[in-house]
Formats: C-alpha cells, sequence, structure tokens
C-alpha cells in the first residue's frame, strides 16, 4: 500500500483546487462546545503570539475521481471533525466580516476555503454523501440563507451557534479579536498532514490498522495510572481503578457505567426513601468501594484439585433458573454531558484544596490537566510520607464519586425526547415497581423543573469552556444535597454574575466555596444596565437571564405553547423594529431609541436573517406562525402581544423588564434572608 503524504496549509488547499467528501459510512459530525472551544482558543493564542506554524494534526483521504471541472475530489476518512470545524469557521468569518462588493473577492481571507469555484458557480468545499439534509444546510450556510431545520445537520447547527458566539457575545474576551488577521493566519499558517491512499485501497484492512495503530492515551488516563501507584495493595488499586473508570465515561450515567465496568448489582445499593434525601448507598464511595471489593472476592476462584472437585458434587452442578431469576433490571438512555471528564476532574480538585484549606488551581483548562494537577497537588504530595500519599489519594477518589454522582443526580444534561430531540433536563433514579418485581429507572418524575431551567440558562449564557459555576454548586450538594439547591443556585446566579465585579471568575467562585452565602458580590442597578441604549453591544446573558425570569413568571399563567419554552442556543442581538427598514413602516422607533434594551430580541443567527430589515407587521407574523406550538423567546412573545410598535411601547416594555428583574432580586434576596442565614 503506497502511501503519500505532504505537510499543507489551507492556502495550497486552495490553490490545488482540493474539494473533500465525506463518505456515508462515516459518522455525523460530533463534536460538542468543548472540543470546538479548544480548538478556537488554540487558533487565537498561536495567532496573537504571530506562531509560524499551527500544526493541526492529520488528515487521511482517498482520491475518487474528479469534479466535472477536473478539480480532485477526496473523501476524508480521518480527522473530519477538525476539518469539518475549520470549515464552519471559515462560514463564520464569511458572516461577521463585511461583504465584499466584487465577485471572486472577499474582506474574508478564508472566503475561497469556505466556498470553492466551479466554473461559474460556487460549492461548498466540504460535502457529505448520499446526506442530501447535510448538504442542503452546508448550501444555505455557503450561499448566506436561513438554514432549513435538517436533523442530519443538528449537531452543526449547534457548532455554528458555538462558534459564533464565541466572537460575539459581549462576556467574551474573544469579541474583540480582529477577525481578518485570524483568518490570515488560519489560511497561511495552519498546516495538516494530508496523507493520500490509492482509490483502489482495501478500505477493511485500512480502517482496522487506524483503529489498531495505538490511540495515546488521553491526559485523564495517565493521571489515573499515577494515582493508583500511589496505593500499596493490587486489590485496592483495582477497586479504585473501576470507580475512577465508571465516573470517566460522560456519556452514560455513573451506576451504569460501575455495572459495565465490573456488573455490580445496584438494587442493594439504592433504597428509595434514603435517595430522596441524597443518603442512598450508591452515592456513599465507601459503600460501593466494599461492594465492589466483595464482588472482587466472589468472582475469585479459589484454586481446586481435581480430587476436590469430585468429592464436592456442588461444583459440578450447573446454576438453576431459581439461583438465576433474581437477575437486575435497570433502565436509563445513554446521554450527553455538559462537561467533559478532564474538567470534571478539575471542579473536583478545587473542591478537593478549598475543603482543605489549601490554595486554589489558578484556571481551569483540560489541555493543561496533568500539569495543573502536578503543579497544586502531586508536587507537595510527593514530599509526603508514603501512608499520607495514599489517605489524600483514597479521599480525592471518594470525592470524585461523590461529586460524579451528585452531578448525575442534580446537574442537567443532554436528553434525547420521545420526538429524538435533544433537549436539557434532569432525570434522577427511582425505584419501579411492576408486574411484582422491582427495577431501577432514570426519569424525570421528580425532577424540580424550574432548576433545570436555571441551569440550561447558565449554560447557554455563558461562552466558556469552564462553567465555572459548577465548582461552588457541586460544594453546596456536597454539603446539603438537593435541598433548596435550586434557590441556592438562583442566588449563587445573581452574586456570581449579576454584579459589577471585575474579578475573574474563578475567583469569584473561590469565595463562593469558601462561604456559599458570601455578600462581597453586590446585585448591580438594573436600572443603569439595561438603559444603556447598548443596541447589539448588550451582554447576552442579560437576554438568557430574563428568558429565565419571565419564563418563572408566566409558565403557569400563559398556555401550553409557553409552559414548552426551552433555551436554546442564540448569538444574535435583533431589533424589533429594525435599524435600516426596506420598506415605509409606520410601526417603527425611533432613532434615539432603536437600541434601547426594549426593542432587542436574542435570536439565533438565522432568525434573524429570516427578519432582516422586515416592517414589524411582517415580524410579527412570522413570530406568531414560528411559534404556534413552542415559544421560542418569552420577551419577544411579549413585544408581539402588540399589534402596533412605538417608541412608547419600545420604552414601556423596557420598564417592565427592569421592573421583572428588581422583583426577582427581591425575591431571591428575601428567601436567603429568612431560610439559609439562620
Amino acid at each position: 500500500m503506497l502511501y503519500d503524504s505532504k505537510l499543507i496549509s489551507l492556502a495550497e488547499i486552495i490553490d490545488a483546487n482540493h474539494l473533500f467528501n465525506i463518505p456515508i459510512y462515516q459518522r455525523l459530525y460530533v463534536w460538542g462546545s468543548d472540543q470546538i472551544k479548544v480548538l478556537l482558543d488554540d487558533l487565537v493564542a498561536a495567532c496573537e503570539v504571530g506562531k509560524d506554524v499551527f500544526y493541526l494534526g492529520g488528515a487521511l483521504v482517498i482520491e475518487q475521481g474528479k469534479t466535472q471541472c477536473g478539480h480532485p475530489l477526496l473523501d476524508l476518512i480521518d480527522g473530519q471533525q477538525r476539518f469539518t470545524t475549520l470549515w464552519l469557521l471559515s462560514v463564520v468569518l464569511e458572516r461577521l466580516l463585511p461583504t465584499s462588493t466584487t465577485v471572486h473577492t472577499s474582506v474574508n481571507p478564508l472566503h475561497d476555503f469556505c466556498g470553492a469555484w466551479l466554473g461559474e458557480g460556487r460549492e461548498p468545499r466540504i460535502r457529505f454523501a448520499i446526506r442530501p439534509g447535510v448538504s442542503r444546510f452546508f448550501t444555505a450556510l455557503l450561499e448566506g440563507r436561513a438554514v432549513p431545520d435538517e436533523p442530519e445537520a443538528a449537531a452543526l447547527g449547534y457548532a455554528m451557534q458555538v462558534i459564533e458566539g464565541y466572537f460575539t457575545d459581549g462576556t467574551n474576551k474573544h469579541r474583540h479579536v480582529d477577525l481578518v488577521k485570524l483568518g490570515m493566519f488560519i489560511r497561511d499558517r495552519v498546516k495538516l498532514v494530508l496523507t493520500r491512499v490509492p482509490a483502489n485501497t482495501d478500505l477493511n484492512k485500512l480502517f482496522e490498522v487506524i483503529n489498531n495503530r495505538g490511540v495515546q492515551l488521553q491526559h485523564h488516563e495517565i493521571l489515573k495510572a499515577r494515582l493508583l501507584a500511589l496505593l500499596p495493595e493490587r486489590s485496592e488499586r483495582d477497586v479504585y481503578g473501576q470507580m475512577w473508570d465508571a465516573c470517566a465515561f460522560m456519556g452514560a450515567y455513573v451506576e451504569k457505567n460501575l455495572r459495565a465496568v465490573k456488573g455490580l448489582k445496584l438494587m442493594p445499593l439504592y433504597d428509595a426513601e434514603a435517595g430522596k434525601q441524597d443518603r442512598e448507598r450508591l452515592a456513599d464511595p465507601v459503600a460501593v468501594h466494599d461492594a465492589l471489593r466483595e464482588l472482587g472476592r466472589q468472582q475469585e476462584l479459589e484454586p481446586q484439585s481435581l480430587e476436590d472437585i469430585l468429592k464436592n458434587g456442588e461444583l459440578l452442578i450447573e446454576p438453576s433458573d431459581e439461583n438465576s431469576k433474581d437477575e437486575e433490571i435497570y433502565e436509563a438512555d445513554d446521554v450527553r454531558s455538559i462537561i467533559g471528564f478532564p474538567m470534571l476532574l478539575q471542579h473536583v480538585l478545587r473542591l478537593f484544596l478549598l475543603r482543605q484549606h489549601r490554595d486554589d488551581i489558578s484556571k481551569i483548562l483540560d489541555k493543561e490537566l496533568l500539569q495543573i494537577f502536578q503543579t497544586h497537588w502531586l508536587d507537595g504530595l510527593a514530599q509526603c510520607e508514603k501512608s499520607v500519599q495514599t489517605n489524600e489519594v483514597r479521599s480525592f477518589i471518594e470525592l470524585l464519586w461523590r461529586c460524579r454522582y451528585l452531578f448525575d443526580k442534580h446537574v442537567i444534561k443532554w436528553l434525547t425526547d420521545d420526538e429524538n430531540e435533544e433537549n436539557l433536563g434532569i432525570r434522577r433514579l427511582r425505584v419501579n415497581e411492576s408486574r411484582g418485581y422491582c427495577s431501577l429507572i432514570r426519569d424525570s418524575q421528580d425532577v424540580e423543573s424550574g432548576f433545570a431551567m436555571l441551569q440550561s440558562m447558565l449554560y447557554h449564557s455563558q461562552q466558556l469552556t469552564t462553567h465555572y459555576w459548577l465548582t461552588p454548586l457541586l460544594n453546596y450538594l456536597l454539603d446539603h444535597g438537593g435541598k433548596n439547591a435550586h434557590h441556592y443556585l438562583k442566588y449563587l446566579d445573581n452574586h456570581l454574575l449579576c454584579s459589577d465585579s471585575e474579578q475573574p471568575l474563578i475567583e469569584r467562585t473561590r469565595e463562593f466555596v469558601r462561604n456559599p452565602w458570601s455578600e462581597a458580590y453586590p446585585l448591580r442597578d438594573m436600572q443603569a444596565v439595561l438603559t444603556a441604549n447598548d443596541g447589539t453591544s448588550f451582554a447576552h446573558y442579560w437576554f438568557y437571564k430574563l428568558e429565565y425570569i419571565l419564563w418563572e413568571r408566566y409558565c403557569n399563567q400563559k398556555d401550553d405553547k409557553w409552559r414548552a419554552f426551552r433555551m436554546t442556543a442564540r448569538n444574535s442581538v435583533e431589533h424589533v423594529s429594525p435599524q435600516n427598514p426596506e420598506s415605509v413602516d409606520s410601526n417603527k422607533v425611533d432613532q434615539e431609541h432603536l437600541d434601547c434594551f426594549g426593542n432587542l430580541g436574542l435570536v439565533s443567527r438565522s432568525i434573524n436573517s429570516e427578519y432582516g430589515n422586515k416592517p414589524y407587521v411582517e415580524k410579527r407574523a412570522r413570530f406568531q406562525e414560528r411559534n404556534k406550538n413552542r415559544v421560542d423567546s418569552i420577551k419577544l412573545a411579549l413585544i408581539y402581544e402588540h399589534e402596533h410598535w412605538n417608541s412608547e411601547l419600545a420604552l414601556a416594555h423596557q420598564s417592565q423588564m427592569i421592573a421583572e428583574f428588581q422583583t426577582y432580586f427581591d425575591e431571591v434576596e428575601n428567601a436567603a434572608n429568612c431560610q439559609n442565614r439562620s
């Protein structure tokens, strides 16, 4: 098998007129926000320091002939996630940079990577074979049209939201990045190893080589090995290693992982009444440790001589159905976590250190996981006696278990509903009694919907890979379980993100770990914040926060479509009365108040493009048509209850929203004073 490998830049890909196809046997795009933002962080950092080369990694391709115009068509069979993300980034730059006045040139340095000129037309440089929904999605992006709702392209659409939000959200430092400079850096200095294999390659053998080529250990696996090496007994290393492995896979609930790792039965560790108080044995790492150790002993077969076997008739008898009829039933779908395991490890390390009154870590950063652990814990641990090392490793892994269990029980995850849509929600364990047997099931029966909605707001509004708010929330759950956790998160959110403190989030969250009900960060005056006429510069957080406040206020006062509201990714500030109306509009806000908060809403980029500069009446009609079954913006729904729109109504709406903020703040503060400071 002949291979042709060379280091190639995006500029060279453009010059060579390469087009890339994702074959049908490849999985769809699966990168989440964490992976996307890490790549963007790396690209921006490399650009800012002026690196000569940024190595993206490798891409394996098979040449599958040529296009009608004679350009090489390459099947991308390895490296598609990174490559697709770069293509999506090029589309985002196309949207964010000024439109060119000429046909074949653009302000966007990645314009020609985004689309390739084939004859008189322009096509996406990357395409998916035999997936027409994805192809339509890509073409709409390239042409700047509102993208269609394509189930196959859902992850791609979400990725676009993440990338746009990275550069446009007012709370994010990257909104000031020089996008032209970044685009030039990516075009000229980002390089990948492009490896071609012959068109007649045996794909089965190739994939066998790829899958067996020795995947590099992930950082958390190296960390696990280092920690377990400090435990003296093999049996103990095995048990704690199993607990670690159960925590490490974030795509399923931890107890499901435990069953998969060791086959441990869960029912003896779960009591429904204890579970209501967060006191089930499954939440106790010592109980889980002891159960795993006992199971290990049971599974170890004592060596038997032939004479012993012949004397002991029981060893020759197969187990009866009577002995096996108590097979445990457990029901829980797989999920998608809002954070990865390396990030969870760093939240746990913060709690491990801070709860012992040690110095906190300086940052949360997945790619520096090992260095963070080494600097802030392991270097000092190496100077301690063996007994101290052993006890600290035990304590850390036990804390990890407790945090992971509470994370699964009380923190939102991406769940697939009956209509095969992904939504953020919480599912908790409960005992299901049916047909004479008991089983364990994960569902949302006892979940407080407001708690999940508030977390969804925080998840979408924070354009960060870290989700620092999780550290103090996990700290509260460790001490109090789920009791009043929703109220605590309200208080935390208000004082953490609604203050005017300039301190980094990691410092502010440190304060709330040390003192959960800290008053160190007073609330901002929302009258001053929301009367600033900041237009598109308003931090997206204020819109998201308001949606939660309004949902809490109106969800039981309105009809089903209001109650069906859910937080979604949005990154575009919409002017209800447009800045540059395309036609005469009698329902308009005067120039002085166009940028006021009362005339604005937060929507997706595609909806903003759809509404554009259309008059109020047409926008209202489109909004009502789109929101027949579910309201997608409560703020805009309140605005579009008005048949007409003008400056007076915009200012009245603004005053109402400020009052909603203040009422909510007062309610949370009063509840905190009455309930949690005793």
